[in-house]
């Protein structure tokens, strides 16, 4: 194989979309569904649920026209994503410096780093997807902000989905009931779009509040138990399971995961410490991906790649490409409140 042949356009695209994704927890767990399209702009349906009962009428009489569920329906271009690597002749061609690549022929390191990069470069992306459902999620919008872009998308969600706690209510305070406050939730959701919350994903000091609540050992059904003693799943990729409460149907995750912020280049939190995100796994919702504007790319995928070579000096580089977004379809059946 030659260095143009491992550089080919569709078979890094075909690569790249192979690799699993790292860090894809909440767009796992709430945006299952995902759609590829070959538009520019895509249309995002919000919907708001009314709770109707179909008319009595008279055989002979004509069928009564009724309101339907409310429905938003916006055309939006998403937000594009688009990085670069760069590989240098230094990087593959074997001498004192080369640490990473040390392996087999010149070809043969240049096709690792090539992988490491292609796997690299889509972390970035997922990461980016992840911190889109975050948002999402915990604000109810997410803002667009970057390089020649600036724009809001905002998925309507009222005050009762966003509560800040205080006073008693707190988690942290001892007369907390915070299985009795989710119920509450719950019951306003299904009042609010007819769709139950089953689960709850919180942030690490939430998750400590709520474990250690007094109110909340008496009623936690675990799935594993050693002595009475809480014995949490660890699972991959930062995610804890910590039990399901029968009483609210409710399984209870933590999310341990973290990115770097564009503007401050602080390391946060996805999930706010203080925060928890309560909603369905079985509402509408979903992951969308545009156009690649890409003349290399007149097909729909959800990344794209391509490379190419400037002769002096001598670099390759990788370019990738995608434009996702995430859409809470029956936003109604979503919330998130800071409990601390």
């Amino acid at each position: 194989m030659t260095i143009e042949e491992l550089f080919q356009t569709r078979e890094l695209t075909a690569s790249v979309n192979q690799i699993p994704a790292a860090g894809t927890f909440l767009q796992d767990l709430f945006f299952k569904k995902e759609d590829v399209s070959e538009a520019e702009a895509v249309d995002i349906e919000i919907k708001k649920g009314k709770r109707k009962m179909a008319p009595f009428v008279a055989p002979r009489m004509k069928g009564k026209v009724v309101e339907g569920a409310q429905k938003t329906v916006r055309t939006y271009k998403p937000a594009y994503i688009k990085h670069k690597f760069v590989t240098e002749a230094a990087d593959v061609v074997q001498n004192a410096n080369t640490v990473f690549y040390e392996a087999g022929s010149a070809m043969e390191r240049a096709a690792a780093k090539l992988v490491d990069d292609l796997m690299e470069g889509k972390e970035y992306i997922y990461r980016r997807i992840e911190w889109m459902a975050a948002q999402a999620l915990t604000t109810g919008k997410i803002i667009v902000k970057g390089d020649g872009v600036e724009d809001e998308i905002d998925f309507s969600f009222d005050v009762s989905q966003l509560p800040v706690l205080s006073g008693t209510a707190l988690w942290s305070d001892t007369d907390s009931d915070p299985i009795k406050q989710m119920r509450a939730w719950r019951t306003e959701r299904v009042k609010a779009g007819g769709i139950a919350p089953n689960v709850a994903v919180m942030g690490g000091d939430a998750v400590d509040a709520f474990i250690n609540n007094a109110k909340v050992q008496n009623a936690l059904d675990l799935r594993r138990m050693e002595r009475g003693i809480i014995n949490p799943e660890v699972l991959p990729k930062g995610v804890t399971y910590w039990g399901y409460i029968p009483e609210i149907a409710t399984d209870i995750y933590s999310y341990d995961e973290w990115y770097i912020d564009d503007e401050t280049g602080a390391e946060k939190a996805m999930v706010d410490a203080e925060t928890v995100i309560y909603g369905s796994t079985q509402a509408k919702a979903k992951r969308v991906y545009g156009a690649i504007k890409d003349l290399k790319a007149l097909y729909a995928t959800k990344v794209f790649a391509k490379s190419w070579e400037e002769e002096d000096p001598s670099v390759r580089y990788l370019l990738m490409q995608s434009a996702p977004l995430v859409v809470p379809v029956e936003v109604d059946a979503f919330m998130s409140a800071k409990v601390l």
